[in-house]
């Protein structure tokens, strides 16, 4: 027996005073009620209505159980209401995860936006370097590189693509020879993260060049640390387009050998599943796609190195 149909059904009965009207209202047969309502007062071991051919009234434990079930259904339609809201109407904590510098130069720019769109909208945002578990962490969306590995059950959407590019600062350059080929790159000073080293460059998208770097100076999973030492001089640095296009554009970092990159990162927005998103993760999924889409790249110049020298 289903019970909460059965409940229903008994306080259908009850209000309308008619075993005839409730089928009517429920758009079942006269006989389904019966039965339905015999299976109860069965279950329950207790009657519940007197029935004559002219009249319906409820025992003292109908009177009963009426009222509790009136409850139960009434707090059930509040909980159904107050999940309907949540998936109609942004509101809640947005739990997300972020890289520390992708987060730091182009996210928390735009946050104030956000909330201006979403003001009941909470934020807990967690930045790293990681890999994450979405599921395991409770994260409702992340930003997360392809290369770090994406499971199967995700759901992901390309956000941007990110160019691996060697710049230095002016006058670390000018206390050295010129950098003409990637040979030239023997007994330099090298700033870089070794999880994104590689033994290669590429350039355009087909050649491919094997290198033998130097042994990295400086090693250092943050990239705003790399960008801050190359500024200062300490080397030549490995650093995405998205961290360095700032000081490019302000003339504090140069490109180094800018006809070849160390590797391409593909940022994505992920989700743990895509049935059933709330509205609080549709509306920071849209927001984030819509203010992102002109670095979503194809093939051509990195759109961050776009920025960084507009035309």
């Amino acid at each position: 027996m289903d019970r909460f149909r059965a409940m229903q059904t008994f306080v259908r009965v009850a209000e309308t005073g008619s075993f005839v009207r409730a089928a009517e209202a429920m758009g079942l047969s006269k006989a389904s009620i019966s039965l339905i309502i015999s299976e109860l007062e069965t279950e329950l071991g207790a009657r519940l209505m007197q029935r004559t051919t002219r009249k319906l009234s409820l025992t003292e434990a109908g009177q009963a159980y009426l009222a509790r079930c009136q409850d139960i259904l009434e707090a059930v339609n509040e909980a159904d209401a107050m999940l309907t809201a949540r998936q109609t109407e942004a509101r809640g904590v947005l739990r997300a995860y972020a890289p520390l510098s992708f987060a730091q130069h182009h996210i928390v720019p735009v946050l104030p936006a956000y909330r201006a769109a979403f003001p009941e909208v909470r934020i807990d945002l967690v930045l790293g370097a990681r890999p994450v578990d979405m599921v395991e962490e409770g994260f409702d969306l992340a930003l997360l590189f392809e290369q770090q590995g994406l499971a199967s059950s995700l759901v992901a959407r390309r956000l941007a693509y990110s160019d691996l590019i060697l710049c230095a600062a002016p006058g670390y350059l000018a206390q050295h020879p010129p950098l003409d080929t990637p040979a030239d790159l023997e007994g330099q000073q090298l700033l870089a993260s070794g999880n994104w080293l590689d033994s290669r460059l590429y350039r355009g998208t087909e050649e491919t060049l094997n290198v033998r770097w130097p042994t990295p100076a400086l090693s250092c999973n943050t990239q705003d640390v790399l960008r801050a030492s190359a500024v200062a001089g300490m080397g030549i640095a490995i650093l995405p387009s998205y961290v360095a296009s700032e000081s490019l554009r302000l003339g504090e970092l140069v490109r180094v050998l800018p006809a070849w990159r160390a590797g391409r990162l593909d940022l994505c927005l992920v989700f743990p599943s895509r049935r059933f998103l709330s509205a609080k993760v549709r509306g920071a999924a849209d927001f984030i796609l819509a203010r992102f889409a002109e670095f979503a790249g194809s093939a051509g110049q990195d759109p961050w190195l776009a920025a960084a020298h507009p035309a």
